[in-house]
């Protein structure tokens, strides 16, 4: 950004006195007619930014007062009053899909799912990072000793940090083990952990805030800067107070993370953080002009509406190179996270999409990395996706071709009898060819989208509804005995498979928002497709199963998409989490909700009798 202003820029060794927290004058260390910004800096004078990872990316500090446990977020007042719903809902289901339903974190994780005892207190090892930074209240030891005599009835599953010499805490455990300490030691994906337990206890990680996303209480025992809607453990002998207190505790976590990163962190993936960080030099003294930065030649700035977006986007394209001509046409989607425009480039009818996530350069090639080899998957069959042109990854810029005719979902809805059914068969045999030889083979652990569905969140929903919803979780919990540990068909595929991603024309299906390589189970894609064609679909059928027309169901499992034996185990079991989560989701949506709401107690007269 700085470089593209024609700024001047100096990197440096980072002296380690700029991260002693003992010390208070840092003037010998650093100039102060220059702007210093210090990654995982504790420095506090004028001229001085502190930055590093704010836990979860794409969040990060740009703070004069230090980083983490020393953000200016630890003195701050946090009133959940003053936050806005929408946007902390919109980034709430941000978070739960960057993590939660991906089951991924800062660290790599297990991909295999782990049994996790129930109710557990959960344990996470840090290293000696709180200790050298002055941050814990104790040593690791001192604190799964306290833990362990503690926890009374409930199980303590611990795990070492993944980077941190994980070997030495590994001995650690196992010799509290050898003196008799009651230690469940795991390697599991946090995300199978935070689901299954009940509580967190850390010193101050990451994976506190991510237990937010599973609704799990934290206790710290040390400092922290989201101390404010956790327990903090200052005497270690009092842990089993703290433990009371967190596991009858009421926070709104989801108010609680968007207070947190919206006001004191800079968000990657933010269409406006150019800006955002030179307000923040700014802020410290150090105006554009100051820096002697003038405006980039084709900076993406803040964009207030579509119009904008697509004036400062034609900006751009014309000069890149082979660009001869482009016109704007439509605008498809405008949001804080991506635009998307149909246009015409030299001549050409494209889709031109422009994302803002912090790994935009990832996305951009992943996506062109996909359709290119969907160009050899789909080879000259009646199958395709859309096809890459251009790209420029660094800028998050990704030009398609376009998909010509009607979206699919419209050309179902206007079918009927026996071409209905030929278009269902072809869009199953669609979703069965994009895997190609990517496919594995699995076991059902049903419970975590049904922890899922319990997440999501219901405040809009009227009561008689809620009651509906609640028979919907019932029937899925009927389900859960039967389907848990039966076999299950994952696959890298769309990731959104739904009519509207999809176009017909001339016998040839094409898909279209295609985001890079998505695994998942099959059987949730086959579900989310017919799901959404029911609820979106004024048809009114007679004949239902699991609460979706009938002859629709078969025609698209005669695909072959599905093992037979999915057929009645996962399929079932995701057409009403699909439900139940299109029902919760769209409730605004008073043109559908009819559909969804008949849909569900037909597949409550199946499930739950």
């Amino acid at each position: 950004m700085i470089a593209a202003r024609g700024g001047n820029i100096e990197l440096r060794s980072r002296d380690e006195r700029l991260r002693d927290p003992l010390r208070t004058d840092w003037s010998d260390l650093l100039e102060s007619d220059c702007l210093h910004i210090v990654e995982n800096g504790l420095v506090q004078q004028p001229g001085v930014l502190n930055t590093t990872l704010a836990y979860l990316p794409p969040f990060y500090h740009l703070d004069p007062h230090g980083v983490l446990a020393h953000s200016s977020a630890g003195h701050a007042r946090f009133d959940p009053a003053t936050i806005d719903q929408g946007q902390a809902q919109k980034l709430w289901d941000n978070l739960q899909h960057r993590f939660v339903e991906r089951r991924w974190s800062r660290y790599d994780q297990p991909k295999e799912r782990s049994a996790i005892p129930e109710g557990c207190v959960a344990i996470f090892l840090q290293g000696d990072t709180p200790q050298r930074w002055g941050t814990a209240h104790c040593d690791p030891e001192v604190m799964v000793r306290s833990v362990a005599a503690q926890a009374k009835d409930r199980p303590v599953v611990i795990k070492a940090h993944p980077s941190f010499n994980p070997k030495a805490e590994q001995q650690m455990i196992h010799a509290l083990q050898a003196e008799g300490l009651k230690l469940i030691p795991t390697h599991a994906n946090i995300h199978d952990i935070l689901a299954a337990c009940s509580v967190t206890v850390t010193f101050n990680s990451a994976v506190a805030l991510e237990g937010f996303l599973h609704h799990k209480p934290a206790i710290l025992f040390g400092k922290s800067d989201f101390h404010h809607v956790c327990e903090t453990v200052i005497d270690p002998k009092k842990f089993h107070d703290h433990l009371t207190r967190a596991l009858s505790a009421q926070h709104d976590y989801q108010h609680f993370l968007y207070w947190y990163f919206s006001t004191f962190c800079l968000a990657l993936d933010h269409p406006g953080l150019d800006m955002d960080i030179l307000q923040a030099f700014t802020n410290q003294g150090f105006s554009p002009d100051r820096l002697g930065l003038r405006a980039g030649p084709w900076e993406f700035e803040r964009a207030s509406n579509a119009i904008s977006a697509a004036k400062t986007l034609t900006r751009y394209l014309k000069d890149r190179p082979g660009v001869r001509s482009v016109r704007i046409l439509e605008t498809l989607k405008f949001s804080s996270k991506s635009w998307v425009f149909s246009a015409k480039l030299n001549g050409e009818r494209v889709v031109i999409k422009r994302f803002f996530n912090e790994d935009r350069a990832h996305t951009v090639r992943s996506l062109n990395g996909e359709l290119l080899r969907l160009e050899k998957t789909f080879a000259d069959s009646d199958c395709q996706a859309n096809r890459y042109r251009m790209a420029w990854p660094e800028d998050g810029i990704a030009i398609l071709s376009h998909a010509p005719g009607p979206r699919l979902d419209k050309k179902i809805a206007g079918a009927q009898g026996r071409s209905r059914q030929k278009l269902l068969q072809h869009a199953g045999r669609w979703l069965a060819t994009y895997p190609g030889d990517r496919r594995r083979s699995s076991t059902f652990g049903p419970g975590f989208w049904i922890k899922r569905c319990l997440s999501r969140d219901h405040d809009a929903i009227a009561p008689e509804d809620r009651a509906l919803l609640d028979r919907m979780i019932a029937a899925l919990r009927v389900q859960n005995d039967h389907v848990k540990g039966c076999s299950v068909v994952q696959a890298a595929s769309h990731g959104d498979y739904v009519g509207m991603n999809a176009h017909y024309h001339r016998g040839t299906i094409c898909g279209v928002d295609i985001q890079g390589e998505y695994w998942g189970a099959l059987a949730r894609e086959a579900a989310r497709f017919l799901v959404w064609q029911q609820i979106h679909d004024s048809a009114r059928p007679s004949e239902r199963t699991h609460g979706l027309v009938t002859q629709d169901v078969q025609a698209f499992l005669s695909s072959g998409v599905l093992p037979k034996i999915e057929h009645d185990t996962t399929f079932p079991f995701f057409a009403g989490e699909q439900l139940y989560g299109r029902f919760v989701e769209d409730y605004h949506r008073t043109d559908i909700r009819a559909n969804t709401r008949a849909a569900m107690t037909s597949y409550l007269s199946q499930h739950c009798k």
